[in-house]
């Protein structure tokens, strides 16, 4: 699983400042069920699920314990973990590692609507290049 505030893994990069944030989870291929609620249930107990406005999560691809049919399902488990938490989450999203790889930019504004099924980015996800004069200064 990746999320696009986070590393890889289960140490979490979650920007000191940030206020609330949208976690964008992809389970990428392989792995179990379990790890998906472990990671999750890290995000919970070190307080990042207290600080977000939204939660978008991916299709889940080869992961044992997820297979049509299996309880519990990614949904169950996602809300599970996020316990009565009123926030909008937007699941079996085309995006990471997976399928469409439709990348995620980090530290992005976007805005979540559950209702409609819309992830929208509310600013660019890259800039002008910054370009250089004679021994590295800005021109």
């Amino acid at each position: 699983m990746r999320t696009a505030l986070r590393a890889s893994g289960p140490g979490i990069a979650f920007p000191p400042g940030l206020k609330a944030g949208i976690p964008c989870e992809d389970q990428g291929m392989g792995g179990h069920a379990s790890y998906v609620w472990s990671y999750l249930q890290v995000m919970r107990h070190s307080g990042i699920l207290d600080r977000i406005a939204g939660m978008v999560v991916g299709v889940p691809r080869e992961i044992g314990g997820l297979e049509p049919g299996a309880s519990p399902t990614l949904a169950e488990i996602v809300l599970d973990v996020l316990g009565g938490r009123d926030i909008p989450v937007l699941g079996n999203v085309d995006f990471g590692h997976a399928g469409p790889n439709l990348p995620m930019p980090v530290g992005v504004r976007a805005g979540l609507d559950a209702r409609r099924r819309t992830l929208s980015l509310l600013e660019p996800a890259v800039g002008p290049r910054a370009t250089t004069g004679p021994a590295g200064r800005a021109r």
